[in-house]
């Protein structure tokens, strides 16, 4: 009967051991969970103010130089306003600081996503300068290779945020 007892009481505390270390698993993989979305909405609060810049900087050129019909004064908009800031879009995409691993492609897509941008600008630019038709074409195929990358850091970003349970919306810009 002692044997039995202290069988049956090694076996308890084996099984509450067990029970024990599942639940400190599930612990951790839920702060681990956590983490990874307290580091994506930081992120997300750190890109968002420059890809808001980049979209800024590309519906002003619209209106400023595509629209316009001196050649001169797009060239003039592009090398004072746009060209400046993308590059500083660019800057400070770079500077956006990673502690997260598995973020890292997304980030380096919208990294070079934004430097396609600014050589996008800077091709446009040249163009108007020479009035090159074939650079403000090579501009345009530019600029798809930018929204093709652009694709590419959102859909890395949405995937990731669903592996962890974050529900993220991105809005379309017309």
């Amino acid at each position: 009967m002692k044997i039995l007892r202290r069988t049956l009481l090694i076996i308890s505390i084996l099984a509450l051991g067990s029970v024990l270390t599942a639940c400190s698993e599930v612990v951790d993989t839920i702060k681990e969970q956590v983490n990874a979305q307290d580091e994506l909405v930081a992120y997300i609060e750190d890109s968002n103010p420059v890809i808001e810049s980049a979209v800024n900087a590309e519906i002003s050129a619209d209106e400023f130089v595509f629209m316009e019909e001196d050649l001169e004064s797009a060239y003039t908009y592009l090398v004072e306003t746009t060209i400046p800031t993308l590059e500083k879009v660019v800057e400070d995409t770079e500077a956006i600081e990673i502690s997260m691993e598995e973020l890292q492609p997304s980030h380096d897509k919208l990294i070079e996503a934004h430097k396609k941008l600014l050589e996008t600008y800077t091709t446009y630019a040249d163009g108007y300068y020479d009035g090159d038709e074939s650079l403000l074409e090579k501009g345009d195929l530019l600029y798809e290779e930018y929204g093709v990358i652009y694709d590419e850091h959102e859909a890395l970003f949405t995937e990731l945020a669903e592996e962890y349970n974050l529900e993220v919306e991105i809005e379309e810009v017309e």
